[in-house]
């Protein structure tokens, strides 16, 4: 810009006389400032224009702003929505699984709980069996040892023959005695041999069993 407002205010014409001005100067520095000021003008309006496009810009660019703020705030409207279902669902789950871990570890306890009652019984059981058994084994080393001391005594004492002798006789013996004292006769020679069966001789038990054979019959020829 050729002209300040300094110098436009300040500015002196050549007087022709006490009052006039050189037309010549007038009219050179009002086509200088017409001109300055139409550069001006235009100038203002190649601005104003520029601004207003910039203006449109900044309008367009805010508008997408805000729709961008919209988007991010509806963005994170469903962010913290699928947070809070997602916490809720893992929330879900992992109850879920406790109460199953817990349900599965009371149930494995419960029955392993049954199981050693179970094998407990079992155990016992084998125990009082395997006593009994042994109980039974004694019992019959008892008795056997028993039954072989008072065989022994019954040998060594001659309290076998004795105890035969105390034996009722039957009715096939009596018999033949009878026969050979009517006959006068002596017997045959009887087998000498016996099958004895002996027990337990107490008072409260029942004396030693004798089986004789049947002797021989002799012959009438």
């Amino acid at each position: 810009m050729g002209l300040t407002p300094d110098e436009i205010l300040n500015h002196e014409f050549t007087k022709k006389g006490s009052r006039a001005y050189v037309a010549s100067e007038v009219d050179a520095f009002l086509d200088q400032i017409n001109s300055d000021y139409e550069a001006l003008i235009a100038a203002r309006d190649q601005l104003t224009h520029e601004n207003a496009a910039l203006q449109a810009k900044v309008d367009e660019l805010e508008a997408k702003r805000e729709q961008v703020n919209q988007s991010i705030f509806v963005a994170q409207e469903a962010a913290d929505r699928l947070k809070q279902d997602a916490d809720a669902e893992v929330k879900k789950q992992l109850m879920h699984a406790q109460e199953s871990a817990t349900k599965i570890i009371s149930d494995a306890r419960t029955k392993a709980e049954a199981e050693a009652t179970h094998l407990a019984q079992e155990n016992a059981d084998l125990v009082q069996e395997q006593n009994a058994l042994r109980a039974e084994v004694e019992n019959f080393k008892d008795s056997f040892l028993k039954l072989l001391t008072q065989q022994r005594t019954l040998l060594e004492n001659d309290e076998l023959a004795e105890a035969v002798h105390r034996l009722p006789m039957g009715e096939a013996t009596t018999h033949r005695v009878g026969s050979a004292e009517g006959a006068a006769t002596p017997a045959p020679e009887m087998a000498a041999e016996a099958v004895v069966a002996v027990e337990a001789t107490t008072d409260a038990e029942q004396g030693p069993v004798v089986v004789f054979p049947e002797a021989e019959r002799p012959d009438n020829n």
